[in-house]
């Protein structure tokens, strides 16, 4: 009785403690934690702080993951800033467009927005042509969509004729979806009082991924819905009628590849995806990952190799692994990486950073780090989302990295204040 009763004590402190830390770490108490991993150089991961970067009362956040915020010499963060968070923004209503400074976190607004959702923010992009003081992002003109080019030290601005989802990585090129057909079909991911230009067709053959030139504005569609569902209404003749849109477009390291995602919401089987992959100018079109297989999120780790997280086998949401055309799928560590997670490589396109739900605390998100080469792990933290966890107004950590690789930007609730704001883990490397 008694070895029986001390191993209890034992496990009430270890859970104890663990519980502890969790609490601390969702305070944003900075907290440097020993963890283990190989960096760039082949050196272990000494340790990281976490800190909250920007204040209320008014939210801050920048949107979407996997997409740079800092600008080339690291003194200044994008952000959006806005008054509320409890319901959609009016189509008239402005979001402002914000530096931070990376040190003091003190916000200065550039510009604004009346293109935004709370998913995405704007789609806001630092200018790989002017990476230092040039910003991209979506705004409304009128009853269109469209994206900005802005100096931010000049003030000089320059509209082009629709809407940027992804940048290339040169600066050539943005990859643009229609966002009036997301709002009708995906508003989480829209922009309210849009409207869909084939509101009654199923699957129009003018629309889809469209390619545009940022210097000229010069825009082409490239892969059509008509194209896709023609491919995958063979396979899967359940889609016989329904609407399809098109989500998410990522350009390949080298951007001569993009991907992106084939939905429709199929009947009562409910929503259903597909990611496909094609060459810039939409040939050599290949489906990925299979249609029904649930795939929600993704980065390409290098010129061939993608991540994506879907159900490989049964109904387990995985971290997968594969090269772009084939099927090696590999699962990433099921034990550590569980759940659905917004995946992103950092620069050395070892260490992924993800940020799957809480099993058993669904209010919580936790940020986690693994190494493709090593296998290592570290537990970065956990942080409570409350009422902010599901739904459209959701408050994702969306990790981004930094390029150097020493830190990692996100979006979190404060838990003092409630508000959603700009979070920064600052990692350590020996």
């Amino acid at each position: 009785m008694r070895c029986r009763d001390k191993r209890s004590t034992v496990s009430f402190l270890r859970r104890w403690f663990h519980a502890a830390l969790i609490s601390v770490l969702a305070l944003l108490t900075i907290m440097p934690v020993s963890a283990k991993g190989q960096s760039v150089s082949e050196q272990t991961v000494s340790s990281f702080t976490i800190r909250k970067l920007t204040s209320g009362p008014k939210q801050h956040f920048f949107g979407y993951y996997g997409i740079n915020p800092w600008n080339e010499s690291g003194e200044y963060l994008l952000c959006l800033e806005t008054d509320f968070q409890d319901r959609a923004p009016l189509p008239d209503e402005p979001a402002g467009v914000c530096l931070v400074d990376a040190k003091t976190g003190e916000t200065t607004r550039v510009a604004e927005t009346r293109a935004w959702n709370f998913q995405q923010g704007a789609m806001l992009h630092w200018d790989p042509r002017n990476p230092e003081h040039g910003i991209l992002y979506n705004d409304r003109d009128g009853d269109s969509i469209i994206s900005v080019s802005l100096d931010t030290r000049t003030g000089e601005k320059k509209l082009l004729p629709r809407a940027i989802s992804a940048v290339s990585h040169d600066g050539r090129y943005a990859l643009s979806l229609t966002y009036g057909r997301l709002q009708r079909l995906r508003p989480v991911v829209g922009y309210t009082g849009v409207r869909d230009p084939n509101p009654t067709t199923p699957n129009p053959d003018d629309d889809g991924v469209f390619l545009m030139d940022l210097a000229t504005g010069e825009t082409r569609l490239v892969v059509s819905i008509a194209r896709v569902y023609d491919i995958l209404v063979e396979k899967h003749p359940e889609l016989e009628g329904y609407h399809m849109w098109f989500n998410h477009t990522v350009f390949s390291p080298d951007d001569t590849r993009f991907l992106f995602l084939a939905r429709a919401r199929v009947g009562k089987l409910g929503r259903k995806s597909a990611m496909l992959t094609a060459n810039v100018d939409g040939s050599d079109l290949r489906e990925v990952v299979p249609w029904g297989k649930g795939v929600s999120h993704f980065d390409w780790r290098n010129e061939k190799e993608i991540i994506a997280t879907f159900r490989l086998a049964d109904d387990v949401m995985n971290h997968v692994l594969f090269t772009d055309g084939q099927t090696d799928y590999r699962i990433l560590a099921p034990d550590f990486l569980v759940g659905d997670g917004h995946c992103t490589f950092g620069p050395d396109r070892n260490w992924l950073v993800t940020d799957p739900r809480v099993p058993r605390r669904r209010s919580s998100r936790r940020l986690q780090l693994y190494n493709v080469e090593t296998g290592d792990t570290v537990e970065v933290g956990e942080f409570r989302l409350g009422k902010y966890t599901s739904g459209d107004r959701r408050c994702d950590l969306h990790p981004r990295w930094k390029p150097t690789g020493d830190a990692i930007c996100f979006d979190a609730i404060a838990p003092t204040s409630g508000t959603r704001q700009l979070h920064v883990a600052e990692i350590r490397w020996p």
